[in-house]
């Protein structure tokens, strides 16, 4: 978004409301879209006259045009000593200012807590309850304005598995059964895998009678055998860019019976992927499915 005049105090608190994430237009409520037309006005004032006494020079100035802007992240939650920071350049002439906002107020700059590095924002330990929200850089110049995308930050947690007794449960030899992981709350996604009877021993991805689901973490076992009979465990690893925290379940036992009849199972499909599915372009995305049965 370029707006094309500079940003006195005034106009700069409008700014804040009309970010670049949707305009006014006619069909806006009456107040706001007055303020927004005064808003332009104001923009035109500031074309047409001085501005501090200073104005922009038609073929040697030039208004602010990002080199970089800044991206969404996400902050591990309770991390005592960090930082974060949201890159933002534009080169012009002359050179240009910055601000931020965050959730379309401005950031408070030139305190400990949020630094100003070039027009790099540096967020010294960062609080979940203070600073989670949408950011954006906005470069200044005599010549014009110009605001970012909107970068996200957002704080990353998982806290510990209920510490409940898990129910066992038995299976019949040649039938398919699963272990519900019920994981516990969490910010973004978990990576789940089961461990039998003692950690490291976890589940062998080759043996294909067995299936983590990364959606749930739950574990299917299509066709059971006796030595199957052990005590599960489910384990959750939360990845983000500066660290790592995994979290594990009670032991849920299970026991395998054994058939004295040989018993075919019809296979019958117990993880799905739904009828339809959203995808990002140039993103990745998993669909799973998984059935009982030989």
């Amino acid at each position: 978004m370029w707006l094309g005049a500079p940003v006195g105090p005034w106009n700069f608190a409008l700014l804040s409301e009309f970010n670049s994430a949707t305009l006014p237009s006619s069909q806006t409520s009456g107040s706001k879209f007055r303020r927004y037309k005064m808003f332009l006005l104001n923009l035109v004032m500031f074309e047409t006259c001085f501005a501090g006494g200073d104005v922009c020079v038609s073929g040697h100035d030039s208004g602010p045009v990002f080199e970089e802007q800044p991206s969404s992240s996400v902050f591990p939650e309770g991390l005592t000593d960090g930082k974060v920071t949201l890159s933002c350049q534009a080169r012009a002439s002359p050179a240009a200012t910055y601000r931020w906002l965050l959730n379309g107020t401005e950031v408070p700059l030139g305190s400990n807590k949020y630094t100003l590095v070039a027009g790099t924002l540096v967020i010294s330990n960062p609080e979940s309850n203070r600073d989670t929200g949408s950011y954006q850089c906005l470069a200044i110049n005599r010549c014009g304005t110009i605001i970012s995308r909107a970068a996200n930050l957002k704080f990353g947690y998982v806290l510990d598995f209920s510490p409940e007794t898990r129910s066992p449960q038995t299976v019949n030899e040649g039938a398919g059964t699963f272990l519900a992981c019920q994981p516990p709350p969490h910010y973004p996604a978990l990576f789940y895998r089961w461990i039998i009877n003692e950690f490291p021993n976890f589940i062998r991805k080759e043996d294909e009678r067995w299936f983590v689901s990364q959606v749930t973490g739950n574990l299917y076992l299509a066709k059971a055998e006796l030595n199957d009979t052990g005590n599960y465990v489910c384990f959750t690893t939360i990845n983000l860019d500066i660290t790592t925290k995994s979290t594990f379940s009670n032991n849920i036992a299970l026991t395998v019976l054994p058939d004295g009849m040989t018993i075919t199972h019809n296979s019958n499909i117990k993880v799905r992927f739904p009828s339809e599915t959203y995808a990002l372009a140039g993103h990745t995305t998993m669909l799973e499915c998984f059935a009982y049965g030989k």
